[in-house]
């Protein structure tokens, strides 16, 4: 597929975008999201994630500019997310009195300052698939690297690379592939050449189509 960003339409989006308003910002993320390729290939939309929300997305990962994210998330390349993605990013407190909002919401105007911890940071890997309807819970930190998270799944701790992972709580159903081809494979860092380079090596591109093992 062939895509290109549009030169000075998409500086004046990204221009555009730098005024905080919930609703121009919308509109500016639809009008990018519309371009076929877009997710996969547009490189605006990646600026724009990482300057204005903190979150940086890898080349050819998508899925992941619909929602939000907290800043501090990273996602690596070649990353498949699929929709009804959700990142909790702080939980109700269990052990007060209460745990409704107004107790620990600033933004609620009965307290002066937010009384629970916030999501800093998650990264999630190169070449990982998150299936259907996934929730990370917001002690996980880190999805390694390969690693296959099921569809339904509530993640509530971090994912080995390579992992097969799933249900409520998410956990280890197997690994993709033996420990020895897993090496290879983390040793090759394959994601971080471009899909162009990747598809001339006919012998490289080759290997991708059938199974490992």
């Amino acid at each position: 597929m062939t895509f290109r960003d549009t030169a000075w339409p998409d500086k004046l989006l990204f221009w555009l975008y730098h005024f905080q308003n919930k609703y121009i910002r919308k509109i500016i993320r639809s009008l990018l999201l519309r371009r076929p390729g877009a997710e996969l290939y547009s490189k605006t939309l990646r600026m724009i994630y990482d300057k204005y929300h903190g979150v940086k997305v890898g080349m050819y990962s998508y899925g992941a500019f619909n929602p939000v994210l907290a800043p501090g998330t990273i996602i690596g390349r070649y990353t498949s997310i699929a929709p009804k993605f959700s990142v909790i990013n702080g939980s109700h407190p269990t052990n007060h009195m209460s745990s409704h909002p107004f107790f620990y919401n600033p933004a609620l105007g009965y307290v002066d300052q937010l009384m629970i911890e916030r999501r800093t940071k998650l990264i999630i890997g190169n070449d990982v698939y998150i299936g259907l309807d996934v929730a990370i819970m917001p002690q996980v930190t880190n999805i390694g690297d390969g690693s296959v998270i099921a569809a339904g799944s509530v993640v509530v701790k971090d994912v080995p690379p390579f992992a097969v992972v799933g249900g409520n709580p998410a956990k280890i159903i197997k690994y993709r592939f033996s420990q020895q081809v897993i090496d290879h494979i983390t040793k090759s860092v394959w994601w971080e050449k471009d899909i162009d380079e990747l598809k001339a090596d006919e012998k490289e591109f080759a290997r991708f189509l059938q199974p490992l093992e």
